[in-house]
């Protein structure tokens, strides 16, 4: 490795023993998709403009450039909940985890190795994979009328995103792994408290504890406002969060969590793409004020769209205020 990734992992070693590094690591890490054409949007897609719905080039997907993804014939093949409702779960794939899976993570470890400490995302989880499969309409419906029914899928995709878990748990190297699942919007949580007790947090408990008894830590992320779910994930013990500032505030949210958690923060998408430099200082300063007593912490520039001079502020201020060695 290179000097330069030397030291990132070591940022990064120091986060995850929760040691405040010389400075609030950004892109220490390096993140690794086991099977995106299934889990996620697919191999290096790249992202339509902002405001504009994408299609990926299997014709698969749709995708927006802030994360959104769905297949693109769900509203031809789904049109009714009993559409959905009707498919068989073992149409949907639950992999072996054996050599073929276990060397091909090994081989993304390794050449992740090369950028960072690396970090293994698994995206399509539960709720992120019902509205890749279905697109949301559909499957909220379908959930909203027969969620004892639609639970038959939900654990069919729980099955398939351990088998990937335990293949991560085995390989050796992994120190982090994220674990992504979209539960919540700007507003709030998009299911009930109660239907995700009884649905989805099982399965996160699965999850997690299949990582952590193999000595790996988990941040568990989603978009939006799930901190109605937060006391939940902390009984559940995951080691990480993830925190959209557009939706929550890392100030009020930090403390709730804990100073012994780890935080991926993305920036305010609204600061990059339609604020100031005086906009970004503040919101940097307040990060840097936290960062003292939330060892955990590291960061990446949200927004898709940067305003004029603005990513370019990104990296000036972030040298000045979250660059301490």
């Amino acid at each position: 490795m290179s000097p330069e990734v030397d030291r990132r992992v070591a940022r990064m070693e120091r986060v995850l023993g929760l040691e405040r590094p010389g400075r609030m690591p950004m892109g220490d890490w390096a993140t690794i998709e086991y099977r995106p054409d299934v889990y996620h949007l697919g191999d290096d897609e790249p992202l339509p403009d902002a405001g504009v719905v994408g299609v990926t080039r299997d014709g698969r997907r749709r995708t927006t450039r802030d994360g959104g993804v769905w297949a693109t014939d769900a509203r031809d093949k789904y049109r009714t909940p009993e559409e959905v409702l009707n498919v068989a779960p073992d149409g949907f794939e639950v992999e072996s985890v054996g050599p073929p899976m276990l060397e091909r993570m090994a081989d993304l470890r390794a050449q992740a190795a090369q950028r960072g400490l690396p970090v293994p995302l698994h995206y399509g989880t539960l709720v992120t994979r019902a509205t890749i499969e279905f697109g949301w309409e559909p499957f909220l419906t379908a959930l909203a009328l027969e969620p004892q029914q639609f639970a038959c899928l939900l654990d069919r995709f729980g099955e398939a995103s351990l088998a990937v878990v335990r293949g991560w748990a085995q390989t050796e190297g992994i120190e982090l792994v994220f674990v992504h699942d979209d539960i919540a919007g700007t507003r709030g949580l998009l299911l009930s408290p109660d239907c995700l007790r009884c649905h989805v947090f099982p399965w996160y408990e699965r999850l997690f504890s299949t990582l952590q008894d193999a000595g790996r830590k988990v941040l568990y992320m989603s978009d939006g406002n799930y901190a109605e779910a937060l006391p939940d994930l902390l009984a559940l013990g995951v080691d990480g969060l993830y925190i959209e500032t557009t939706s929550m505030d890392p100030a009020d949210f930090l403390p709730r969590a804990g100073p012994d958690k780890l935080f991926l923060i993305k920036t305010d998408n609204r600061t990059i793409d339609f604020g100031t430099p005086d906009r970004l200082r503040r919101e940097f300063t307040a990060l840097r004020a936290l960062h003292q007593d939330f060892p955990g912490m590291m960061i990446y520039r949200g927004g898709g769209n940067p305003a004029p001079g603005m990513a370019e502020a990104f990296g000036e201020l972030y040298a000045e205020l979250l660059v301490y060695d």
